[in-house]
């Protein structure tokens, strides 16, 4: 009895890997849920759909999305809510970088542990949006929309969730070692 799991993907993995047509769709489909007309008051508290999206591709699917994605849904993210051009491109791209840096070990992880191991990005956008723009002459510092990073992780599970049952994954490879170390 062999416990020990291969080092490459195996089985169903290998027979379904993502299309380039399902991960744009999601990343549209994203795209247009942050761009809702979400209530004043709890604007603050809606999280950058897109950029979960983009992490979860670039976790799942690295050579499907990259930089050039990220910098473009950026742009089309600042052309959208007319904020300084460049400025949600420029963040996307630095949380894209950082996550294709670490994806082979956030693929290792189940989902609520990567929402654990991402939650310095999702934070860090944040941070790096706020920062950014109050170098740029954005306006006041709101502290409140850090929150959004908050929510972000809080709904990374379901989110994750959601995407492989889209994509036919039927369970990361962390959980598929747990099981079988038990």
């Amino acid at each position: 009895m062999n416990t020990l799991q291969p080092l490459l993907p195996q089985g169903a993995e290998l027979i379904r890997p993502p299309t380039r047509t399902k991960v744009f769709g999601s990343l549209s489909l994203a795209f247009g849920v942050t761009l809702l007309p979400w209530l004043e008051d709890i604007r603050w508290l809606v999280p950058d759909f897109t950029l979960m999206a983009l992490l979860y591709w670039n976790i799942h699917a690295p050579r499907l999305t990259g930089l050039g994605a990220a910098f473009v849904f950026g742009l089309l993210t600042d052309v959208a809510r007319g904020v300084f051009f460049g400025l949600n491109a420029l963040v996307y791209c630095a949380a894209t970088f950082v996550a294709l840096l670490v994806h082979r070990r956030l693929e290792g992880f189940s989902i609520p542990h990567q929402a654990l191991q991402i939650s310095p990005i999702l934070l860090g956008k944040e941070l790096l949006l706020l920062t950014l723009g109050l170098a740029l002459g954005r306006g006041t510092v709101d502290w409140r929309w850090l929150a959004a990073g908050l929510v972000a992780v809080l709904l990374w599970p379901p989110m994750a969730w959601l995407f492989d049952r889209a994509t036919g994954r039927t369970r990361s490879s962390a959980t598929a070692m747990q099981q079988t170390s038990r």
